[in-house]
């Protein structure tokens, strides 16, 4: 075929590329596909084969981008080589058989610039040549798993190369397909090398995305109509930038996984329905691809993509002013953390039965209450593993309606914040520690002696997840004098229990093996600073429990509850997002009296237990 014929960008199938030439310039490398690559290419095509019995599908190789250069009269490829070549060598397999049967088409050639005699290799594989360099080595080891595929393959060698050509391209048959990109047209308007274009393709050695394909397909194909192109590319690049938000991406995506370079392309995949599953990596490209030919046999192109172009507008300014509306925020925001498909909810608001926002909001409501609705959350245990995801999406949900209950329309809950940490279930009132020792024992009793001294310790370093890693043995002399200087050593802190008695009781401690919760200075401050007897009875009650993130609640163990809150003051003023109703707890917000800011008691896990029931009934009985 002649490939001059083709769009900028299209897709051209394998027999498209027969009876042409293509050449390799020497910026690039030469071929590097492992035996592992090789295989695993023959393995999708296989599969593809057997899964895809008639043509309404076909097989999406990566983009071939290519210029025409005229002295070499072929197509240099500015990206795909690797590819290309792994697709000739499976060919060259059955090449006499091919040639012969379909006398009017030869096998696509390859030039290499920086080695001429690759063709000629490449043509006539020769063990004996192979070590004679690297290109050599990877094209004779590649060969040699195909030779042993096409021996093994259930479909047969030859039918599975005659498939992959489809010579008489038969509609009713799966085809193998490229995406064709021609920037011979770019270079020489804007006076570049190819060169510099494979530089662009190749900083960060990101391939194209199916964004940036859709881009150049949508501008393609309005024309010479330079207002609409501008006009797109502008929007195009206010909806990319709004997207970089990540309060919204983390709304309508959940937690980012990097999976999308440019992020306007989760709404091409949203809008052509791609599934999770998906294998064909340029899925959505070849949907808005093929739909544009289809279309525009009966259609201006234009038309076509304007039209297209508006539903992806559409799509944006429909999720935006969902995240403008204050309750559609918190109630999508915590459906599609709990991983509810996003075109699922524009299903209900599509729905002719969903009369008004509001009816929309208590439907996803009902939805994101579900698996709680029939909990009886008095009874739920920390120690009951089924009660686990329970606790945790009580918490979670009991953070985000509470919010929604606030009428500051300016107070929200952070998704994307929610994101980027783990989070544990914490004891408010810590259970009585079993054992301390190691690195536990020691955080344990440095975070008693930053409360009590007043001083924090600072010879530390902290991981990826915000945890404080103490350098103890090089540091702590110096902490342990500052301590012995702290101007509060003096403060009683009950009755005959001074400050600087307690510190230099946990600085002995700290020297120590024995067990911490045996120690003198332990007692002391369990009966007489914290007075926290055994009267407790919500120990492993959620009104007892809160959601921290990791770095926050590891970094301070089984501290007591004073010890704790400061820890997480510390923390919030440091940066770190604490949950909104963790921090109302730990400043006792939810409590009816506070006589004792210096432990949780009864009273206050009765008030806090309170609480979440109401706002969760509260959920409930409003749907």
């Amino acid at each position: 075929m002649d490939l001059h014929m083709k769009q900028k960008l299209d897709t051209v199938t394998v027999f498209d590329l027969m009876n042409n030439s293509f050449y390799i310039p020497d910026y690039q490398r030469g071929y590097r596909w492992t035996c592992l690559e090789v295989e695993k290419l023959l393995g999708d095509l296989e599969d593809f084969y057997n899964v895809n019995t008639d043509g309404s599908t076909f097989y999406c190789m990566q983009p071939l981008v290519v210029f025409f250069n005229k002295e070499q009269d072929a197509w240099e490829v500015i990206d795909g080589q690797q590819r290309l070549t792994t697709m000739y060598l499976i060919l060259n397999q059955q090449k006499g058989l091919l040639e012969q049967i379909y006398p009017d088409m030869k096998l696509f050639n390859l030039s290499y610039q920086s080695r001429p005699d690759s063709r000629q290799y490449l043509e006539n594989i020769d063990s004996t040549k192979s070590n004679s360099n690297i290109d050599y080595y990877h094209m004779f080891n590649a060969s040699a798993v195909i030779t042993d595929f096409l021996k093994k393959t259930t479909l047969g060698g030859w039918r599975f190369v005659d498939a992959i050509v489809n010579a008489n391209n038969m509609e009713s048959r799966p085809s193998v397909k490229f995406i064709w990109y021609n920037v011979t047209e770019e270079i020489e308007s804007k006076h570049i090398s190819p060169e510099e274009k494979f530089s662009d393709l190749n900083i960060g050695k990101i391939g194209l995305t199916n964004a940036e394909l859709i881009k150049a397909l949508f501008l393609n194909n309005v024309g010479d109509d330079e207002s609409e192109s501008l006009r797109i590319a502008s929007e195009w690049d206010s909806i990319e930038h709004a997207l970089q938000d990540d309060s919204f991406w983390s709304f309508i995506y959940g937690k980012d996984d990097n999976k999308y370079a440019t992020r306007i392309e989760l709404l091409f995949d949203i809008i052509k329905a791609k599934s999770a599953t998906e294998q064909n990596e340029y899925y959505t490209f070849d949907a808005y691809s093929e739909e544009i030919k289809t279309s525009g046999q009966h259609t201006n192109k234009k038309d076509i993509v304007k039209r297209l172009w508006k539903d992806v507008s559409d799509k944006y300014y429909l999720f935006r002013g969902w995240y403008d509306d204050k309750k559609l925020y918190h109630i999508i925001g915590y459906l599609r953390y709990k991983k509810y498909d996003i075109n699922s909810i524009e299903a209900i608001y599509a729905d002719p039965n969903t009369t008004d926002i509001n009816e929309f909001y208590m439907i996803l409501k009902e939805k994101a209450l579900g698996s709680v609705c029939d909990v009886e959350i008095s009874k739920l245990n920390y120690h009951d593993s089924k009660d686990h995801s329970r606790i945790y999406d009580i918490l979670t949900l009991f953070n985000i309606l509470s919010i929604v209950e606030c009428e500051k329309d300016d107070v929200r809950f952070s998704f994307d914040e929610f994101y980027k940490h783990s989070w544990d279930i914490e004891h408010v009132r810590s259970q009585t520690p079993k054992n301390l020792d190691g690195a536990g024992r020691q955080d344990w009793i440095v975070c008693n002696l930053e409360y009590f001294s007043g001083i924090d310790y600072n010879y530390c370093e902290c991981d990826s997840d915000g945890k404080k890693i103490y350098k103890y043995q090089e540091d702590f002399d110096l902490f342990k004098n500052d301590i012995t200087q702290a101007p509060n050593r003096d403060v009683e802190i009950a009755p005959g229990l001074k400050a600087g008695q307690v510190c230099d009781q946990l600085l002995q401690l700290f020297n120590e093996k024995s067990d911490v919760t045996e120690s003198s200075v332990y007692k002391a401050l369990l009966n007489q600073a914290f007075k926290q007897d055994d009267t407790f009875k919500y120990e492993d009650n959620i009104g007892n429990l809160v959601l921290l993130d990791q770095g926050t609640n590891r970094g301070y163990k089984n501290a007591f509850y004073p010890v704790k809150r400061k820890w997480i003051y510390r923390r919030e003023h440091e940066g770190v997002y604490i949950l909104p109703c963790t921090r109302n707890v730990f400043a006792k917000n939810y409590s009816s009296m506070i006589f004792d800011l210096m432990n949780w008691n009864n009273d206050d896990a009765e008030a806090y237990l309170a609480e979440i029931e109401r706002v969760i009934s509260n959920g409930k009985t409003q749907l």
